[in-house]
């Protein structure tokens, strides 16, 4: 019964890692970190050297000066997270566009053409009685409309999960047109190739972005809404909802564990649905941090990292903890001793396929679990105000207990995440001495 299970599974996340879809998705969101932890660490750096009440200004009069440089900061934090969407249609668009074989970089353009041209583009402003000045929100008493501009909301994590659409779309329409050949202007041998590529690519460009524009018309036409605002409300807030229960967080953890068992890679099958989501619940804390409010998400990227994935996927730190202590297998301890290091910088592939702990029979039950109680453990801590909620973006490969500083400032966070470890380590410990016994060594 559960090798029937196992082989579904395995069916399943193996059409799943194999969509061109999702590796396109993938693709983009790789190339989109670091532009994200730019932006993190730039409010890192506000806070510490210009914050007057948090950083660095605080401690002196005399460093009062450092406030006068917030601007910089703040300026390449607006330039990288208030664009995430601009970003991912483009990197999207780009990364099928070289699958199909077609202009990488021009499918990127049209992409965020299409996309631009769903959005309103135009931004309104009420006056707000609290500030006394123009907002996007407050008390009306009366307004102005501003032509020709985005509003954030349409630039920013909001539109997630409308742009990795575009992009797909919008890239597939076009590379049925242009190898289709049927709307392409063929020049004169004797007009450079350049032009006369400018040329092929003309109405079919022109076509892809007409359907995109009248679509948009009509769904708000039909709705009342754009349709930026209608697949936010449809799609992106149930799935957040989703994430920020426990429960939610529980399943996407078991999930990832389960294809890991049977050999497919994890993270990569359920990152199409984490990483939005994560990247666009960490962006609002970020928002929430820059103001001084409560920050509202407990699930974020860094939230996965931190407790999900501590030494890697399956929390196999914990594995490797438990082996140097109680393992008296010649293998584990050898595997275990090459793995150290990656596991430091939470990579475990080493271990993983290694040990291995794929199809293992003995280690299969704390490798799905470790990471699902270690979660728990994290999520309950930041639901009642112990441990402190993300807000900064950090690489993944940043070393466990650096990580849960960097991104919450919290030394408490570090507690839970060392208390995680141990917890970790000690729900494979029986299952390390299950192993010696299977050896038929002596402890």
């Amino acid at each position: 019964m559960f090798d029937k299970f196992l082989s579904k599974i395995e069916y399943v996340g193996g059409k799943i890692s194999t969509l061109t879809y999702v590796g396109a998705i993938r693709v983009a969101f790789v190339k989109l970190m670091p532009i994200i932890i730019l932006g993190s660490f730039a409010t890192l750096l506000n806070n510490v050297l210009c914050s007057p009440t948090n950083g660095l200004p605080a401690l002196s009069s005399n460093l009062l000066f450092l406030t006068d440089f917030a601007p910089i900061f703040t300026a390449i934090n607006y330039a990288t997270m208030n664009f995430l969407s601009v970003f991912v249609v483009f990197l999207v668009a780009q990364a099928l566009g070289k699958i199909r074989g077609i202009d990488d970089i021009f499918a990127g353009i049209i992409g965020i053409i299409c996309y631009i041209s769903l959005v309103p583009t135009s931004v309104t402003r009420v006056f707000d009685v609290a500030t006394e000045s123009y907002s996007l929100s407050g008390e009306s008493l009366g307004e102005i409309v501003i032509p020709n501009a985005l509003a954030v909301n349409y630039t920013n994590t909001r539109g997630m999960f409308l742009v990795m659409i575009v992009g797909i779309f919008a890239t597939e329409i076009l590379t049925k047109l242009l190898k289709s050949g049927v709307m392409n202007i063929h020049m004169p041998e004797s007009v450079p190739p350049n032009v006369a590529g400018a040329f092929e690519v003309l109405f079919p460009s022109i076509t892809v972005a007409g359907l995109f524009g009248v679509l948009g018309f009509v769904f708000q036409k039909l709705s009342g809404l754009n349709i930026s605002d209608g697949i936010y409300k449809l799609l992106q807030i149930p799935l957040e909802s989703i994430m920020q229960h426990p429960a939610g967080v529980i399943v996407l953890a078991l999930l990832c564990q389960v294809f890991w068992l049977i050999g497919i890679h994890g993270a990569q099958v359920i990152g199409i649905v984490k990483d939005p989501i994560g990247l666009a619940a960490i962006a609002i804390n970020l928002e929430a941090h820059e103001v001084g409010k409560h920050l509202p998400n407990v699930f974020t990227y860094t939230f996965w990292n931190t407790y999900a994935t501590i030494g890697g996927s399956g929390c196999t730190l914990g594995l490797l903890i438990a082996i140097f202590f109680l393992s008296k297998r010649a293998d584990y301890r050898k595997i275990g001793g090459l793995s150290a290091i990656p596991a430091l910088f939470n990579i475990n592939e080493p271990l993983i396929f290694g040990l291995p702990l794929v199809l293992n029979p003995i280690l299969a039950i704390p490798f799905i679990f470790a990471p699902v109680i270690s979660s728990i453990i994290g999520y309950i801590a930041t639901s009642i105000g112990f441990a402190a909620s993300a807000f900064i973006t950090v690489p993944f490969t940043l070393p466990p207990l650096v990580n849960a500083f960097v991104s919450t400032g919290s030394f408490k966070t570090v507690i839970i995440q060392l208390i995680c470890i141990l917890v970790s380590a000690a729900i494979y410990a029986p299952f390390v001495i299950a192993a010696n016994k299977q050896a038929g060594e002596v402890i």
